[in-house]
């Protein structure tokens, strides 16, 4: 099996040569997720333009390789033995921002924060509330990204998709099935979003920045090595309540521990490993079901 893996890695990387794309081989995931945790992927693949993406998911398809498309590698969790296929990571002109009146142009992997700060420039009001979310605005739309009332799916007007043969396709917000934490998009890459907010007063707009700045600040363990809130809310309930009013709080297995500051969080201290973090994960899931009986599901996205 190691043989026959072997050859078809020695294919794929003879392929991505072909085409020019820049890769690493055995690229330690570790570097790339906000949890600084996860093995090595067989193929790390830095895409810059569309063409490169064309390419690259020519390659994958040829393979028919497992394939992960990274962001900014919050929300994530990749196991202890890495990734056997393809990583790609999106930069270079999917990076870019354009705002023209009320309409904001993003490549899929700029950054959240970013768009956030230069929308609130503008005096464009919709996005403040979601500072503080890491990651990239295609993770953020794949994922439906936001706050109990609010979320970025709802300001969208349109997401331009690449498919894997090499075909642009774009979804008008009505076509898209926006939901908690989906969008519904499979089998493609986002490679653009395009969304409509309103006008406002820069201000104010600036003032919100501000104030939610602060309150995560104070609410979250900013700074630490964390995916982000590990548990999705049930209906009707907080996650992090629960898990608080169970005693969790600063409780560990190994190097991840439960943030005193925020239940929902679940910090590498530095010498965690992934399998840790999930046994800390199924852990909690277990006492919450025996206590509340209610079944608590991962927000974060578990790659094993």
């Amino acid at each position: 099996m190691a043989k026959r893996r072997g050859t078809i890695n020695s294919d794929i990387a003879n392929q991505l040569r072909e085409y020019a794309l820049d890769f690493i081989e055995n690229e330690p995931l570790s570097e790339h997720t906000t949890l600084c945790l996860g093995g090595n992927a067989d193929f790390f693949v830095k895409v810059k333009t569309y063409e490169e993406l064309k390419n690259l998911l020519a390659v994958i398809k040829r393979n028919n390789a497992p394939y992960f498309i990274i962001g900014g590698g919050s929300n994530l969790l990749f196991g202890d033995e890495g990734f056997r296929g393809i990583v790609l990571k999106l930069n270079g002109e999917f990076e870019k921002i354009s705002i023209f009146g009320n309409i904001v142009t993003v490549g899929a992997a700029a950054n959240l924060g970013s768009v956030i700060k230069q929308s609130a420039e503008q005096s464009l009001h919709g996005f403040e509330h979601f500072i503080g979310i890491p990651g990239t605005i295609g993770g953020a739309v794949f994922g439906n990204a936001g706050l109990e009332n609010s979320w970025i799916g709802s300001f969208v007007d349109t997401v331009e998709t690449m498919d894997f043969n090499g075909n642009i396709q774009k979804y008008a917000a009505n076509d898209i099935n926006f939901s908690y934490r989906s969008c519904g998009l499979k089998n493609c890459v986002i490679t653009k979003a395009v969304f409509i907010l309103k006008n406002g007063d820069k201000n104010d707009i600036l003032k919100t920045v501000s104030a939610d700045i602060e309150k995560r600040i104070f609410s979250q363990p900013l700074g630490t090595k964390n995916a982000g809130c590990v548990f999705k809310n049930p209906e009707g309930q907080n996650a992090g309540y629960l898990i608080d009013i169970l005693g969790f709080k600063g409780f560990g297995i190994g190097g991840i521990k439960v943030s005193e500051i925020h239940a929902n969080f679940l910090i590498n201290t530095g010498s965690g490993t992934a399998s840790e973090m999930i046994e800390l994960i199924e852990t909690i899931k277990e006492k919450v079901r025996e206590k509340f009986k209610l079944e608590l599901e991962t927000e974060i996205k578990i790659i094993k």
